[in-house]
């Protein structure tokens, strides 16, 4: 999906609502789910999922979005979602958000909402199955339904919160959808019904707009359930329809929103400059009606042979982006339907704001040269074994998928008027769609989704034109004149890195019976951590940790470690480039990706138990055979002039880089390099710095996932256990871990970036102490959870003074004694200072021994509820215990200590921390503002 798409999908929560259909024609629903429909209209789906056991996840659908309001309700459906938070029937205002703690349910995680065009979602994450629960549950959602108060002291002071909101979305890559959306759909609704609404009306309408809209479109017979999680549908339809049979449906008809127009013949051009932005995109588009038939086995293979059309398009820009001379740094193709109201195709280019013209016409040109000439029968070949990959992967991880996923997954099926299909299903439509995908069909699949009558030119970003500058239409036609040849024929390249030498001789092994954790070391010094799981089926993670990472670099060289994090991959392998590795190993579910962490390199992957040798041996051969390429250089390069200006113009860039380098002391390990630093490297400095650790450093490889031990250990063996001799423990780089501190003696500091968007943020930092003694960083976790607790009940709900302010405990693991507690506000950058002291003050409060124990409740219980699913979970057991458990065993302890240690926490010892930590001393308040030129 290209970049101004998937800001839809991230800011304005893609709307999916239509009439819920268990089946439709020649597709079969997924027959796990149980279909229902109560008298009142209100449609439901149940489905039983025991991962993770003993847990339900429902959805309440709500037909009512922006694009049903009228010109003086514009942002009161979005409005009306943080209204259910405040006052039910059955929860008075303020009350809602602390019952559910009470009950185990972090706001935010466990409840949450999110409005679209034309529809509102309520989300609910329950901690257990009981009945008492999904009645509480039930309740819930039926008070969203049809018991909002809407009382009029509510509505006023939630108005800063969602002007809060509308602050924190402002950025210029949201400017830039907007005006993407004006220019497609001038004569839509579309652009005039943004789901975050008006200023105006947000602080204005009175609450007889609020009823009006409420009353007008929550009814039930325009909304849906769903249930999914740990249950029996038979128990949960009793509970189900005597919470929600009572609701009854206004006389009046519902009316659809006329949404307009959309496409118009010809070329349509458009620059939407933002200076701000760190490069400029060059997007090519065709729009039309949409007018496709309802879902079915012939609509879902044609989108599929379009979406392997597109791939390969797609493939062919990431290729031509590593040339020399590449006027552009990505590429990328696409397709899109939307609210059953339009269809796209697409192709996007990111280019540095000279190099426009060159851009637009790769952009044109290649389009063409596809739908001139079609595409090559290795480009087929490759999209065809990795689409079906996809497929096969997600039906051998169907058994083990997460509740919360499959009740958004059903959620959207319903909305859309999908049909909720199996993944079996689904891999049996992409075979078909497959079987017969030849370089001709794929040609036609293009040439159908562009055969319009338009085509939308809308280049974006930091591009300005001069009246002496060639237009947009002039470029594109001067384009359009030169002819195009065939593409190349490229074939796939074998895969050479299949012999290390005789396999790896184990020298120690040993069994953790209590974590069915095993530990090898192999006879060259490779150690090797393994722990066999099936709550993700068809997934192994893997994960090599060697050498010193960021602690090594050269003080000389600063920009290294972020030119190797980008760089070192990209640069392929010594046989085949990134793009030739592609297409090898299409067909293969395996990947390899390098890091550079503060104390280690990390060289890390997935793939399915099956492929667990090709893994193995791509990790290996990345240790052995790295590719150095120039390309890799020059591509990272103009990514990192992009950072750079994004460092420069926004608020989080300024976070990372100039916060972050104060809070250490102005240590070398922290910021984010300079453009003149980082293009003063070069490949011959990385493969100096990165040599040693790459042939012989300390190295800990840990397995994870759906595979026995014997083939885990005969593929880690015959790879990492063939290597030459590495060291026997990690070098201790003492000096570096004792050189940051938190600053001393400052009280007040004002950092600026230059940005024309009005949005600023407030903290107060507090030091704290380094990660290693364990009990007091759970502790200090959960004191963090309390400070966030008040910071929304007096920031966000008593003030209204934000969106979403937080707190947090960061505890270094890398160095010595230094960690600090933070409380963060976005804010009206005229309310900075002002908030950051109210941040301090509430710290400092907290620092009175003051916590009680219902806070104490309210932020453990939710915790508490939480680990249950992070222990179910190969991320959690790769990354937090075996990763360098042999490094540091004390990690395994931890493991067996994690739920009774949290369980434990008490409000003495919560309050003992926040005298000692909170309490002794001011709070350091930062403050982050923009500043216009």
């Amino acid at each position: 999906m290209n970049k101004r798409l998937s800001i839809l999908s991230l800011l304005i929560l893609l709307p999916l609502w239509a009439a819920a259909q268990p089946a439709s024609g020649d597709l079969p629903s997924d027959p796990a789910v149980t279909w229902g429909r109560l008298d009142n209209g209100l449609v439901y789906a149940l489905m039983p999922s025991t991962e993770p056991p003993g847990k339900v996840s429902m959805r309440l659908l709500v037909e009512a979005g922006s694009l049903m309001e009228v010109e003086n309700q514009r942002g009161l459906a979005h409005f009306l979602e943080h209204m259910a938070f405040n006052g039910s029937t059955h929860y008075p205002p303020g009350s809602l958000v602390e019952y559910l703690q009470r009950i185990g349910m972090g706001f935010g995680n466990d409840t949450n909402a999110h409005t679209g065009f034309d529809e509102t979602v309520y989300k609910l994450e329950l901690p257990g199955n009981t009945e008492s629960l999904l009645k509480e549950g039930f309740q819930v959602l039926a008070d969203y339904a049809g018991g909002l108060l809407l009382e009029e002291e509510e509505i006023d002071r939630e108005r800063g919160v969602i002007l809060s909101e509308l602050r924190a979305r402002d950025s210029v890559d949201y400017r830039t959808f907007v005006a993407y959306w004006e220019f497609l759909f001038p004569d839509s609704l579309l652009p005039e019904r943004l789901p975050i609404g008006l200023a105006e009306v947000i602080e204005n309408a009175p609450r007889e707009r609020f009823v009006e809209f409420y009353t007008q479109w929550y009814r039930p017979d325009n909304m849906a359930v769903v249930v999914v999680g740990d249950i029996e549908p038979a128990q949960v339809e009793p509970l189900l329809q005597a919470a929600f049979a009572p609701l009854e449906n206004p006389a009046a008809p519902l009316a659809e929103p006329d949404l307009g127009e959309v496409g118009s013949p010809g070329l349509h051009t458009r620059l939407h400059s933002e200076p701000e932005a760190p490069a400029t995109e060059i997007g090519l588009m065709t729009v039309r009606p949409f007018d496709n038939p309802p879902d079915s086995r012939e609509l879902r293979i044609r989108k599929i042979m379009t979406a392997a059309a597109n791939r390969m398009l797609s493939r062919r820009f990431e290729k031509l982006a590593k040339e020399p001379d590449a006027p552009f740094t990505e590429g990328d193709a696409y397709a899109y339907d939307y609210l059953d109201f339009f269809e796209m195709g697409g192709v996007e280019l990111t280019c540095r704001p000279e190099q426009w013209q060159a851009a637009l016409k790769v952009a044109e040109q290649e389009l063409r040269r596809a739908l001139e000439h079609g595409f090559t029968p290795a480009e087929v070949d490759e999209v065809k074994a990795d689409l079906l990959k996809g497929y096969e992967r997600a039906v051998q991880e169907a058994p083990t998928r997460l509740a919360r996923s499959l009740s958004s997954a059903l959620a959207s099926s319903i909305s859309k008027g999908n049909v909720f299909t199996s993944p079996q299903t689904e891999l049996e439509l992409a075979q078909a769609a497959m079987a017969d995908f030849d370089a001709a069909q794929a040609l036609s699949s293009l040439r159908e989704l562009w055969s319009g009558d338009n085509r939308y030119v809308f280049i974006s970003g930091n591009l300005t034109l001069g009246e002496s500058d060639p237009t947009i239409e002039d470029v594109f036609a001067a384009s359009m004149a030169e002819a195009v040849e065939p593409p190349a024929q490229v074939e796939a390249k074998p895969w050479p890195y299949t012999d290390f030498g005789p396999a790896g001789e184990v020298a120690e092994e040993k069994v953790i019976d209590d974590l069915d954790i095993r530990q090898v070391v192999f006879a060259n010094g490779v150690r090797f951590n393994f722990k066999q799981t099936d709550f993700e089926a068809g997934s192994v993670q893997v994960v090599a940790r060697f050498g010193g990472g960021e602690l090594s670099s050269p003080a000389d060289q600063p920009g290294l470690s972020a030119f190797a994090d980008m760089v070192f991959s990209a640069g392929g392998l010594e046989a085949l480039s990134v793009d030739e590795l592609r297409q090898t190993l299409a067909g293969k579910d395996v990947g390899a990706g390098f890091s550079v962490d503060t104390d280690a390199f990390v060289l890390g992957g997935g793939c399915s138990p099956k492929d667990i040798d090709t893994q193995l041996q791509f990790m290996a051969a990345t240790l052995t055979a790295p590719g150095y390429r120039e390309e890799a250089a020059r591509i990272a390069r103009q990514q990192y002039a992009e950072l750079s200006v994004r460092t420069a113009h926004t608020l989080e860039g300024t976070m990372r880089d100039q916060v972050s380098r104060f809070l250490s002391g102005g240590s070398r390990f922290f910021g984010i390099a300079s453009k003149e630093d980082f293009d003063a490297r070069t490949m011959d400095e990385l493969r100096a710095w990165l040599k040693e650790p790459l042939a012989s450093a300390y190295l800990e490889i840990s397995v994870v996932g759906d595979i026995d031990y014997a083939t885990a250990l005969k593929a880690v063996a015959a790879t990492f256990g063939a290597l030459p001799a590495r060291a026997n423990a990690p070098e201790p780089f003492t000096t570096e871990r004792e050189s940051v501190h938190f600053p001393e003696g400052v009280a007040d500091k004002q950092f600026t970036f230059e940005s024309e968007v009005p949005k600023a943020v407030a903290l107060a930092y507090w030091p704290t102490v380094d990660y290693w003694d364990i009990q007091r960083t759970r502790r200090l976790n959960i004191l963090s959870e309390v400070l966030a607790d008040r910071l929304r009940i007096e920031v966000r709900q008593k003030l209204g003074e934000g969106y979403s302010p937080y707190a947090r405990n960061s505890s270094s693991e890398t160095f010595k004694d230094f960690g600090y507690l933070y409380a963060l506000n976005l804010c009206d950058p005229d309310k900075a200072q002002e908030l950051a002291a109210l941040l301090d003050e509430l710290g400092r409060t907290l620092g009175t021994g003051n916590i009680t124990q219902d806070e104490t409740d309210r932020a453990l219980k939710p915790m508490l509820a939480m680990l249950k699913d992070y222990l179910r979970t190969n991320g959690y057991w790769l990354n937090r215990v075996l990763i360098r458990s042999q490094q540091k065993p004390q990690m395994l302890e931890w493991a067996r200590t994690i739920t009774e240690d949290y369980s434990s926490i008490t409000v003495d010892d919560l309050n003992a921390l926040a005298k000692e930590y909170l309490g002794q001393t001011e709070g350091l308040k930062i403050t982050v503002t923009p500043q216009t030129k």
